[in-house]
């Protein structure tokens, strides 16, 4: 299944934003998306950016919950 994050690199916490289903995008955990938008410490920042992305189940697994991320948020 595909699903699409948002990820604070510096924090390295993320939020599952939306997911695939069939060719339909639907989104989930908007309840959470303003609190974890408002949890970012380093938002006031210049170069403040979060990394939005589209992946598949494994390959967000191998490339964020593998290379040390330290939050598992709600998917």
């Amino acid at each position: 299944m595909n699903r699409r994050y948002l990820v604070d690199t510096t924090t390295r916490e993320y939020l599952c934003v939306a997911l695939l289903k069939g060719q339909v995008w639907e989104p989930t955990n908007q309840d959470s998306l303003s609190g974890f938008m408002d949890s970012r410490t380093n938002k006031k920042e210049e170069d403040f950016e979060l990394l939005s992305g589209e992946y598949n189940d494994n390959a967000f697994f191998e490339k964020w919950i593998r290379n040390s991320t330290n939050f598992l948020f709600r998917y």
